[in-house]
Formats: structure tokens, sequence, C-alpha cells
């Protein structure tokens, strides 16, 4: 049997919250030794599915892409990053346990890109690269594994390409905030097709992208089976569907601290869409 649905991006957020959620080293990780959830709209989702609580996901944010433009969450909006030790929540800096993890330990780290490769593609705007400066090298030197959750309206064709431009010396002008991107060829990646397999036992296959009136950034995944399978991730799908989109947080243009064409002007001199 074949089936077909479209998910908007809050909706592939929550779906990707249920599959990595759900994962049996996720939670031996989260019970048994570190799991470490680093900030990103994405990750709040995995959060509230491991919480089995709401929060404020929009404020579980540092780089973010909003109105238009690339942004950083000011430090007195954001939520502490969350990371579990042994079945107990602590409200820690992830950078604060970095020397403690060992294998079987996890990291779940956003993206802003993945291609068909698989590689991810993360963008850097704070000091010393930020979470990926402080985080990959260290975890790759001890073993500890890294899980990218990225949804498919972030597919670009070559993130490997990407890479090699770019940084925010380097950049003559932006429109926004200033990146430079690491190409991650590594990690585990779980899009919405690895969901599906995670949750149902499912072949998925990526059938279009986009739409307007509220489906922007949408996918429309084509899921094939056996009876029985299909029509229970159908019936999950529709409990996911109407997933509301993330309200948007941003700081005054003066206050992020981020390098940006913005930065210094008057709220009078901004531009409409930003106000």
């Amino acid at each position: 049997m074949q089936a077909l649905f479209t998910l908007t991006s809050s909706e592939s957020k929550r779906l990707l919250g249920k599959a990595v959620a759900s994962l049996p080293e996720v939670q031996h990780a989260k019970q048994n030794g570190y799991l470490v959830v680093g900030r990103g709209s994405t990750n709040a989702f995995i959060l509230e599915e491991l919480m089995n609580s709401p929060m404020d996901k929009e404020r579980y944010i540092a780089g973010q892409i909003i109105k238009g433009v690339l942004c950083v969450l000011g430090q007195d909006l954001r939520n502490k990053p969350i990371t579990f030790h042994k079945g107990e929540v602590q409200a820690v800096e992830p950078g604060s346990v970095i020397d403690k993890m060992t294998p079987g330990d996890i990291l779940i780290k956003g993206g802003n890109a993945v291609d068909p490769f698989g590689n991810v593609g993360v963008l850097m705007a704070g000091p010393g690269g930020g979470t990926m400066g402080q985080f990959y090298m260290a975890l790759k030197a001890q073993g500890v594994e890294t899980i990218y959750p990225v949804g498919l309206e972030k597919l670009i064709p070559s993130v490997e390409e990407a890479a090699r431009y770019g940084g925010k010396m380097a950049l003559g002008r932006t429109i926004g905030c200033r990146v430079g991107m690491a190409c991650v060829a590594d990690g585990r990646v779980i899009t919405e097709i690895e969901a599906i397999d995670i949750l149902f036992g499912l072949k998925a296959i990526h059938y279009a992208s986009g739409g307007w009136g509220g489906a922007e950034g949408s996918v429309t995944l084509l899921v094939e089976g056996d009876d029985e399978d299909v029509n229970r991730c159908l019936d999950q799908i529709e409990g996911i569907k109407g997933e509301p989109p993330l309200p948007g947080v941003k700081g005054p243009c003066k206050t992020c601290g981020a390098p940006c064409s913005f930065q210094g002007k008057a709220p009078e001199e901004l531009p409409a869409y930003l106000k």
C-alpha cells in the first residue's frame, strides 16, 4: 500500500521530536548517562517529547532565521539548555559536561542544512564557532555520538560546496547576521524519512516541497509498506496535523551582540519587516 501526506514545518518538527525521543539509545543515555539537547527549534520539540511536558519552544533557540533574516536570539530571551543525567534534568550550559561524556552518552545538535549525501550544514555566528566549535572535536575524540535532526525543508544541493564559502570576516555585505558554515559528514542525520522508518518501519520518499497560505516550507511524503503499518502511520500523522507554528521571538537589533548589518541602527532606521 502507498499513501501520501504533507507536513508543515512545525508538523515535521513534531514528527522528528517523536522519532528521536523514541530511540532506545536516546532513552538509554537519558536514564543512564548524559543526554545533552542543544538549542534549536526542532530540539525543543524533542525535549517536549522526552519530558512529556510543554515548553516555550520559541525561546529554546540561539541562532535563528526569522522575519526573513539570519538572526540571534539575545541571551536574556533564551531558555537555558537542558541536559539529562541519569534521569535527572540539569539546567546547565552544555560546555560544563563535555569532559564528563563518554561512549553511550549523546549530544542532540540542530542543523541548518542537509544534502542528499547525508552531510549536515551548521551555521556559526558565535565566537569560536559556537556549540560546534565547543563540542564537535571534543566529542569525536571521546567517541560520543551526535545526532542531527534536520527537516527536509532544509535540503540543499551540496553542504560540502556551500561550506567552502562564507565566514564572518569573508562576507562583504549581508542582510542580517554574518555567519560561516560547518560541514558535518560523519554525524547521524534524522530527517522525516528516517523518522518514518524509526516510528513505523516504512519506506518514505520525499515527494514534493513547498506551499503557501501557511504551508510554506512544507514537505510532501509518500510512504509504502504493509497496509497495517501504513494505516498506523497515517493515523499518527493525522494526530500531528494542525501543530501550530512557533511564534517569532526577536529582540531589538541593537541588543543581541551578533555581527549584523542592522547592528547599531536606531529602531526608526530599521526596515519595516524587522519591526
